[in-house]
């Protein structure tokens, strides 16, 4: 789900620094005015950050002070949905600052990470467009996230340990938001852990969330409706689009991801879709449409399956192996689980020590059981 989208786009653009000066291809287009004295320190601030080991923990002195304090890690955009970090294309793509722009007293930076196709095709291989703030702190302009920027408009409820921001053509809903919020605290007291304080923006499309956070392009944008969404479990934010106050599923990653940093991710979203569902429906509906399915298609893995409606396998399979889990030894096998570790051998030692089924014999185990619970 995660690739790279080739796109015609027609670059203008004039090199900053020279290849000897940079490790990264850092580059500017030419309709940026690197004439004004603002615009070129903003622009030479972001090149050396982005030459600064920005993944490498340490107290970066481009970036706002204030943020590395309130977030870990500080950079939101590159750090949130890409699972590692965008940067780690740094060594293999080019940087292109799109343009500069300012809104109040900052400044909005859009950058593409993209690789060239061969030459003179007049194409190239966008990675991701995003957006980094600037804003003068402490008399010097640092770089920042512009999540608060792009959502200075939008409205926040606080409701139990939730914090609600949505935009405001959005009518707020107390009643979905009461639920979610006990939803939270039930989920909590199961786990016997403190109810954390939690971020979660939402609208009613997963790429205007996006855009919030600072993606102007991603490789999931479009593609497909209905809700869904992604976390940030370091920080507590969730993201949500095409959904309301209520979506748990994101809201379960929150508390069961830093428990179980090396869980398979079956485990992880499995867990996630049997007690919060996935794409605003319940584990059972998941179950009846990808067994339809299954059933006519025998030749197709089940384990490997990427779904009827984009949600594969790790979610709607994973869900059934931990509801089998809970069945057979409730939360204390739900915990063994996720401490197998997170390769596919991990994950088949795990089904074999909980429910004595072999590699071999998984996909005729997977798909009684799919049947049994789905035809209920």
């Amino acid at each position: 789900m995660r690739h790279r989208i080739a796109i015609a786009l027609f670059l203008t653009s004039t090199s900053v620094l020279s290849a000897q000066q940079s490790r990264i291809r850092f580059e500017v287009s030419s309709i940026v005015d690197t004439s004004n004295s603002e615009i070129s320190q903003v622009i030479r601030l972001w090149e050396n950050y982005l030459n600064s080991k920005p993944d490498s923990s340490y107290i970066n002195p481009c970036w706002s002070e204030s943020e590395q304090l309130q977030y870990n890690p500080y950079d939101l955009v590159p750090h949130t949905w890409w699972g590692i970090s965008l940067y780690v294309w740094l060594p293999r793509c080019k940087t292109n600052v799109l343009s500069v722009s300012r809104i109040r007293d900052s400044f909005v930076i859009r950058t593409m990470f993209y690789n060239s196709t061969p030459k003179d095709s007049g194409k190239v291989n966008v990675i991701s467009i995003i957006q980094t703030g600037a804003r003068l702190e402490n008399g010097s302009y640092k770089l920042c996230n512009v999540l608060p920027i792009n959502t200075r408009y939008w409205k926040k409820e606080q409701v139990g340990s939730i914090k609600f921001v949505f935009p405001p053509d959005h009518q707020f809903n107390r009643k979905l938001a009461e639920r979610m919020s006990q939803f939270t605290d039930s989920l909590a007291a199961i786990w016997q852990m403190l109810v954390v304080p939690v971020d979660y923006y939402f609208a009613d499309d997963i790429d205007r969330v996006a855009k919030a956070l600072g993606f102007d392009y991603w490789p999931s944008e479009g593609n497909r409706s209905g809700p869904r969404g992604f976390v940030d479990s370091k920080n507590r934010i969730i993201y949500s689009g095409d959904s309301n106050e209520w979506y748990p599923h994101e809201f379960v990653h929150i508390y069961i991801n830093p428990l179980f940093p090396n869980a398979h991710s079956y485990f992880l979203e499995g867990y996630a879709t049997l007690v919060g569902g996935s794409g605003g429906q319940d584990l059972l509906w998941h179950l009846k449409r990808n067994y339809e399915y299954l059933k006519a298609h025998p030749e197709v893995d089940v384990l490997t399956f990427k779904g009827v409606d984009h949600w594969p396998a790790n979610y709607f399979i994973g869900a059934l192996l931990c509801k089998m889990a809970l069945e057979k030894g409730g939360l204390p096998t739900i915990r063994k689980l996720m401490t197998y570790g997170k390769e596919d051998d991990d994950l088949y030692r795990a089904i074999q020590e909980t429910f004595g089924v072999s590699k071999e014999d998984l996909d005729d185990f997977l798909r009684k059981k799919l049947a049994g619970y789905a035809t209920k």
